[in-house]
């Protein structure tokens, strides 16, 4: 861009000179034919012309190809990975409301200083499809005011559809990319607000994203991790309206309990559609594992969501996989990651005594204190099938026989997303 600038202002002061030196050449009355001296005047004025013409042409191509070209973007880099380290340790806010302007502003910048070129924008959607997985710690948080997060979550997204609008507009060459992945972006934002508003009726979104298309693997992960969860949130969909349990959380002891004494009440045609949505989300969840089979975060929340839709399938049909292992999996998984957080957020890492306490360290440990509490909700729940060397275990610690005045003090308190203390208080009045 500056180089052309300069391109401009030397025709320009070449333009000027050329026509400064005819008239003082015409005035000098050297007996210059006055016919031929215009002709070559305009000629050269011509020529001038076309000499600036040819220079904005092949500015405006190398411009265009500066900010079309799509060689070497993030999207279609086969071995990119999120580092969460780096994001654990960059979004330091002790609450959600300060992670929620943090998050919100870093995108923005992002979009309107860091997104002119095809390259610049898919490292922006990379960025924001990273940050997919800490839109929950504010969305769900019980303080935030989910009105004012939709409006501005709603405001970015349009501003990425118009900067996707300016780019094709100039080339639609090697788009494809950056087309699916906005619309990954866009269908699970959009999964994430119905679950949060506690809607499983999901919108088809994600079927139309086209999957196979992504070349990145945490595209591809996130693609089939949220596909699965839309296949499971139908599946669940279906059994709650069939037993009229809308308002009832089905992971709690008592809707548990509701699920299986009533579930041969289902009519066999709801029980067919209900197994192969949740059979199709199984086939997601792994696919999703094997994509991030090296990857330190994802595994976590798969084996979780895998771990339920393993529990459900069991009583309608016979699953290949034990629904006891997937959790296990999901509970060891969060763990390390937990630990690899503490080890970020660790000051004084001489004595290993401080920590920083950090709304998106609580919201892991959120992560892993939900799954341990679950797979109790299960294990405590009627009638369930569990292999005689499973324990019910709760932080490390056998349940079994414990006092219950002795229990409080193994529960964690995590105030700001209340399912926990939720289930830890029915789990308590059960005992």
């Amino acid at each position: 861009m500056r180089t052309s600038k300069v391109l401009y202002i030397t025709i320009l002061v070449l333009v000027m000179f050329s026509a400064c030196l005819a008239v003082w050449l015409h005035y000098q009355k050297t007996g210059i034919d006055l016919l031929s001296f215009t002709i070559s005047t305009v000629g050269l004025c011509i020529a001038l012309l076309a000499l600036f013409i040819a220079v904005r042409t092949y500015t405006s191509i190398d411009s265009v190809n500066t900010i079309s070209k799509m060689e070497g973007n993030i999207l279609d880099n086969e071995n990119y990975v999120t580092s969460l380290p780096e994001l654990v340790n960059r979004y330091k806010s002790e609450d959600e409301k300060l992670l929620d302007k943090e998050l919100f502003e870093s995108i923005e910048y992002k979009l309107k200083k860091e997104s002119h070129t095809a390259v610049l924008f898919a490292d922006t959607l990379q960025y924001m499809i990273d940050l997919i997985v800490l839109f929950p710690a504010v969305f769900n948080a019980s303080e935030i005011d989910k009105k004012q997060y939709k409006n501005r979550m709603a405001n970015i997204l349009h501003n990425v559809d118009k900067q996707r609008d300016i780019l094709q507009s100039i080339s639609k060459g090697n788009s494809i990319q950056i087309t699916e992945s906005i619309k990954l972006l866009k269908a699970v934002i959009s999964y994430q607000s119905f679950v949060a508003d506690g809607n499983f009726n999901i919108h088809s979104d994600l079927l139309h994203v086209r999957g196979p298309i992504l070349r990145n693997p945490v595209t591809r992960t996130i693609y089939h991790n949220y596909l699965g969860l839309y296949y499971n949130k139908k599946g669940m969909h279906l059994i709650k309206c069939s037993l009229n349990m809308e308002t009832i959380d089905i992971l709690s002891i008592d809707g548990l309990n509701k699920v299986q004494s009533k579930i041969n009440s289902i009519s066999p045609s709801i029980i067919e559609e209900v197994n192969m949505y949740l059979r199709s989300a199984c086939e997601q969840f792994d696919r999703a594992l094997t994509i991030s089979s090296e990857d330190i975060m994802w595994p976590g929340f798969i084996n979780y969501n895998k771990a339920r839709t393993l529990y459900f399938l069991s009583f309608l049909s016979q699953p290949t996989e034990s629904w006891e292992k997937a959790m296990d999996n999901s509970i060891q998984s969060r763990s390390r990651l937990n630990r690899l957080i503490d080890e970020i957020l660790t000051t004084d890492r001489i004595n290993s005594v401080k920590v920083i306490d950090t709304h998106l360290r609580t919201f892991f440990l959120y992560q892993e204190e939900l799954a341990r509490l679950v797979k109790v909700n299960i294990l405590l729940s009627k009638n369930t099938q569990t292999s005689n060397s499973t324990q019910i275990m709760y932080k490390g610690i056998n349940l079994e026989n414990i006092p219950k005045k002795a229990i409080d003090s193994l529960f964690s308190e995590i105030k700001s997303f209340p399912t926990i203390k939720i289930y830890q208080e029915k789990f308590l009045r059960g005992l």
